[in-house]
Formats: C-alpha cells, structure tokens, sequence
C-alpha cells in the first residue's frame, strides 16, 4: 500500500469538502427571493411523499462518492429509498467514450492487440493518462462496448462481435471507472447469454451499469439521486414508451436529475445530427431529461442546446480494442458539473477535455491521453465545424467550458 485512501473513499472525501464550500457559497442568497422558496419547498414535500408511496429496490453494487443502483426490479421495489434531500453543491459526472476490452478473437491476441497490450503493461494501462480525471469526480461513466465473459459463446451474425474476458473488469476499478452503460450495439455480442456473463462480472467487480433495458441511480451520501437511461440507435414506437417510462420512474422516483446516455448516429460522420441522434434529444428533452451525452460515431461530434437541455452527439473512442490502427485518434472526455440549491438543479457546466484513443504515435495502444496546447485546440475546432457551437477557450486543467442555466 502507497498510504493513499481508496479510489472511492479519495472521491468521498473531496465531495464533502466541496459540498461545505458550495454551502457556504450558496448559503447568502437563500431567503432573497421568499416566492422561489416556498415553490422549491412544495416541490420538495410533494417528492418526498412519493418517495415514500413508491420505494426503490437497491440492487448490489457500490459507486464512488456516494452508491450505484441498477434498477433490475424497479417494478417489485421493497425498499424505501432516502428522501431526496435540500443538497445544495456541485456533483461532477466524467463521461468517457467508446471502450472495447478486448476486441474481435481473430486479433486482440495478435502481436499489436489489446490482451497483449495488458499482458506487457497491466491492467491500469489503459487509463492510466486519465486517472486525475476519473479520480477526481463523483462519479465516471464510460461506455463498454463489448462482451465480459469466460465461457465459449456463439457469436452473433455481424460484422464484428467484440469480447474480453471477466478479470478485465480490473481495468476498470483501477481506472477510477464507477459505471458503465451496455446501452450500445455490442453488448450483446455474444446473444443474451454474453450479456449476462457482462452483468454479473460488472455486479461482481462492484462496477455499475445500465442499458436500454434497465435504468440507473446514483446516490449520494446526503441522500441526492441522479437517474441514467441509456438509448441504443433510436426512440422508436415500444422503444420510446419504454424509455418514457424509465425517465418517468427516475424522477418519481426522486432523482433531482436525469442523465440519457444516447448511442446513435452515423460512423465517421463529422456532420450531426443524424435523423436518429436528433430524435433521441427531442425526445429526451420533451420528458424532462437534463443532459444527453452521446457516442457511437467514433470521431467528435459538437454540442448543441435543445428546449435548454445540453446534447453532446459524440465523445469518439476512449480505450478501444477493436482496432489497432484507428481512423480518427481524437476524442474527448466531457466532465459535467451539476450544482444544485436545495435539492433543485440551478446550471449545468460542462468541461470539454480533448484527448487522444491512444499514446502511442503509429499504433493504437488502447491507452488514451490528454491534449494540450495547440493539439486540444484543433479538436475543439473541430466540435465547432460540426454543429457551429464553439465551447468556451481551453485552459490546462479546466478543459473548454460551457454553461447551461437549468431549463425553466
């Protein structure tokens, strides 16, 4: 042991000390505007008796500064939640693009493939170069795309099927990764079968997830919950009434906010919205969704604003096994910044961290880097000339910023 605290406890003791700063921050205006007060109130008392009418189930696994709930039986929950509290401070969400643990079998043990690239380096390879990121938020998601499994399944027909074994799940912790969504069109790779190997090793490792078919919570210590639904290619007819109704049960439920975490859009396309990418953040927008963090093209894609809710179409590869040689290396890391007042979410700051898919000059090493400097400047050129959105200017540290007052 080096003396450090844990990956989780690290997390838990920075939040609290934020959370004392922003109370005291916030703490001055409170009382100024008395109507405001007395309407947040109502809100506030109305979700409380929901909260206890409804319950939540929580489900196995342990997140970051604060717990992760898989609703896996939302529908027979037995467990009361924690009321949702007056928690005023910020929350910072890290979301990560596309990570593939392995690859296809013809190649991630080839020479220049991902189970070599481990076996030389360790499991903390790669997202060693983000760790400062991941290790210093409440909570970091990525999407896993791909199969966790030690058994010999059957193969989907497709054109790549995408697996890596269970003990990869290391990766992860040591990576300061809390949660994973398996809302994409790898996860089932390998049939249901290939799904629930992925699952059950993710509950095993303590690594929370979600997917199209069932949504997420995450808690704090003080009792704020921020709901995750994850949408794979479309919202279309069954798809989108079942997604409605996730979102709908999140916020019953008492999540202060929900997250959609979208998988669409057309590969290595520089041009969004493509028609699916602008119905999914129509869609989510209608049902009260305050953020969509998008990927699946595998190169960056900008930002827009819809109905006053931020949609960021595509964060591009993050570790990605399924190629050792990669089309487009840029990509991003997005850190998102909730800050609530009394439990209500007053702005949304997102921090544009542009980076790398790999360290490496010729070959994809599957260990992403920070840009800086002229090279972090190019990718967030690239953001603005594909939607005419420009983030704020870069800074070390900071990344490119832009803000959101919470939609009326």
């Amino acid at each position: 042991m080096d003396g450090r605290l844990p990956v989780r406890e690290e997390k838990k003791k920075r939040r609290r000390g934020r959370a004392r700063q922003e109370s005291e921050r916030w703490a001055p205006d409170r009382g100024t505007h008395r109507e405001a007060a007395e309407m947040r109130l109502e809100r506030r008392n109305f979700r409380r008796i929901l909260g206890l009418i409804l319950a939540l189930l929580l489900a196995a696994g342990n997140a970051s500064a604060g717990s992760w709930h898989t609703l896996t039986e939302m529908e027979k929950a037995e467990k009361l939640t924690g009321l949702v509290t007056d928690y005023t401070g910020e929350i910072r969400i890290t979301f990560l693009g596309d990570c593939t643990l392995g690859g296809e079998e013809s190649s991630r043990n080839s020479r220049l493939g991902f189970a070599a690239r481990i076996a030389e380096n360790g499991m903390d390879f790669p997202f060693r170069n983000l760790t400062w990121l991941t290790k210093q938020d409440d909570l970091t998601v990525a999407n896993l795309e791909g199969v966790l499994t030690d058994r010999k399944l059957k193969k989907v027909e497709k054109k790549y099927n995408f697996s890596g074994p269970t003990a990869y799940t290391e990766i992860l912790t040591s990576g300061g990764i809390d949660c994973v969504t398996l809302a994409n069109n790898h996860s089932h790779d390998y049939g249901e079968e290939g799904y629930q190997d992925t699952r059950e090793a993710l509950e095993t490792a303590g690594v929370g997830w979600f997917g199209t078919d069932v949504p997420g919570v995450w808690r704090s210590d003080e009792g704020l919950m921020i709901g995750f639904a994850g949408v794979s290619w479309s919202l279309t007819g069954s798809r989108f009434h079942r997604y409605e109704a996730q979102v709908e049960a999140l916020k019953t439920m008492g999540c202060a906010a929900v997250i959609t975490v979208m998988h669409t859009g057309e590969e290595y396309s520089y041009e969004p919205p493509s028609p699916h990418q602008r119905q999914v953040a129509e869609r989510a927008a209608a049902c009260g969704s305050a953020l969509v963090i998008g990927h699946h093209p595998h190169v960056v894609q900008g930002f827009t604003t819809v109905s006053g809710m931020p949609v960021v179409y595509s964060l591009g590869n993050c570790s990605f096994g399924g190629t050792t040689r990669a089309k487009d290396s840029d990509a991003l890391a997005v850190q998102a910044v909730l800050c609530f007042e009394e439990g209500e979410l007053q702005k949304t700051e997102l921090h544009f961290h542009p980076i790398s898919m790999t360290s490496d000059p010729k070959y994809n090493n599957y260990s992403p880097r920070l840009l800086e400097g002229e090279e972090a400047e190019r990718v967030l050129r690239k953001m603005e000339k594909s939607t005419g959105n420009a983030p704020g200017p870069w800074s070390e540290g900071a990344g490119a910023v832009t803000v959101w007052a919470a939609a009326d």
